[in-house]
């Protein structure tokens, strides 16, 4: 049909397909348009609630500081390090974070969602890069103050959240586990007396260990316990109790380290508020001396370690006869190593001095000279590069003769704190065995910036430090 014979109808009816088709595309486009414009603001608003929570996020986070930390390490062997200590994991290459929940009882409403501290157990090669990082499964929190190898692995003390009442109360239970030399659980104990228990130090002897710590009753109780305080318990290596004694208040004693003596062992720590503790038990764990040294510091005598039959202990030691307004004791304590005699006869002390609060944590005894490690909040401390902070605490390790004269000194400091637990002999590399020296390995943990990447200024990272005989860091892990 030609155009000219085309009907008025039919033209008609083309426009209206015209019309309706236009029609068509513009409301097409139109409801384009909107979904785009929705999808637009719907985008909007998940990218926005993805900011939020990020944002919320990090909030939360920066208020959480996170713990890494290593308490104890031991030289096996001369072939390899196993450390104890405890970590949150958030920075672990080699265990996860693990959350627990918690509701307390005056607030049932607020659930709170807490990173668990748990045990950490480590092994370090000859270079201190580490072969395992183990730890304890449990529901809760735990923690490893001491380790030591055994013939056919490794058994760990500390203490841990077995119920999770004790959340709220602010107990747990001594904790003691054996681990394979591959740092695979082999079996767990708890021990519980009065309510609030830790294992600290552990010593393995010919037919067992014998571990010490603190058994005390939890905050707002009190009584008349006979076995609680500062308690000593030797096991068999199954794990099975073979005695146990104890010594000391049911609110404040503790057994911190313990040493073997021909007749016995003697175990030191801290009873009342600042009474260094000194007990000698007998081979099958009776009690028989007690001696006490007013004023240690409230965590008393931390470090046993016997000598030409001497007895040398990390501490430190009141120095002020201040008094504030209400006449309550104002006091400043200055790092002291005590000497005594294996009768309890205190002999003698080797002392620094700062301005303020300053302790040694551990020692080593050798030939010539003691190594010891600890830390000062002193502007004025006697070593040199202090990077004081007004209430941080900076790290340090001094080389003493046995007349107490310092021989060698280094600091060990950041921008923040710098706590250093413990010091051992390092396994010899072939520059100590050629010129007959000793390097040392110090171990703790640190919130400052040390270096580029090493910390974020907040957190709390483990630290393993080989020094020199001369006192030189050669290596920091």
């Amino acid at each position: 049909m030609s155009k000219s014979s085309k009907t008025n109808k039919d033209i008609k009816e083309e426009k209206k397909q015209v019309k309706k088709i236009k029609k068509e595309k513009k409301d097409y486009l139109l409801l384009r348009k909107k979904a785009i414009t929705i999808g637009i603001i719907c985008l909007s608003i998940v990218v926005i609630e993805l900011i939020v929570m990020l944002i919320m996020h990090l909030v939360r986070e920066s208020k959480i500081t996170y713990i890494d930390a290593l308490y104890h390490i031991e030289n096996v062997d001369n072939s390899y390090y196993i450390a104890a200590g405890s970590s949150n994991f958030k920075h672990s290459r080699y265990n996860n974070t693990f959350l627990y929940e918690y509701t307390s009882e005056e607030d049932k409403n607020n659930v709170q969602k807490i990173y668990a501290e748990k045990a950490k157990l480590v092994k370090l090669d000859k270079e201190l890069n580490i072969v395992f990082e183990s730890t304890f499964k449990s529901d809760y929190d735990s923690c490893f103050y001491d380790v030591s190898k055994v013939e056919d692995g490794f058994i760990a003390v500390g203490s841990y959240i077995y119920d999770k009442k004790q959340i709220g109360l602010k107990t747990r239970d001594g904790l003691i586990v054996k681990y394979d030399l591959d740092g695979k659980v082999l079996w767990s104990k708890n021990y519980q007396v009065l309510g609030d228990t830790e294992f600290k130090d552990i010593l393995v002897v010919e037919d067992g260990f014998i571990v010490v710590g603190q058994s005390i009753y939890e905050n707002m109780e009190i009584g008349n316990h006979p076995d609680g305080g500062g308690i000593i318990v030797k096991y068999d290596f199954d794990g099975n109790i073979i005695w146990k004694n104890n010594f000391g208040g049911n609110k404040s004693g503790i057994f911190a380290s313990i040493v073997k003596v021909d007749d016995g062992y003697i175990a030191g720590g801290k009873d009342a508020a600042n009474y260094g503790m000194l007990v000698k038990f007998d081979l099958e764990g009776n009690r028989l001396w007690v001696k006490n040294y007013a004023n240690t510091d409230t965590f008393g005598f931390t470090d046993l370690k016997i000598k030409d039959d001497k007895l040398y202990i990390a501490s430190s030691y009141n120095v002020s006869d201040l008094k504030d307004e209400e006449d309550n004791p104002i006091y400043k304590y200055d790092p002291c190593i005590f000497i005594y005699d294996l009768n309890g006869e205190l002999l003698d002390k080797i002392t620094l001095t700062g301005n303020s609060d300053d302790r040694f944590n551990s020692l080593v005894l050798l030939d010539d000279k003691i190594v010891t490690v600890g830390y000062t909040k002193s502007s004025d401390f006697p070593i040199d590069n202090l990077k004081y902070k007004k209430d941080m605490a900076e790290s340090f390790i001094i080389e003493f003769d046995y007349n107490g004269k310092v021989i060698k000194k280094a600091v060990y400091g950041g921008s923040k704190n710098d706590i250093l637990s413990q010091v051992i002999v390092a396994i010899p590399d072939t520059a100590n065995e050629i010129n007959k020296t000793n390097d040392y390995i110090a171990v703790g943990y640190s919130n400052s910036r040390h270096g580029l990447f090493k910390g974020n200024g907040k957190d709390y990272y483990s630290k393993v430090l080989r020094y020199s005989d001369d006192l030189e860091l050669l290596i920091e892990k």
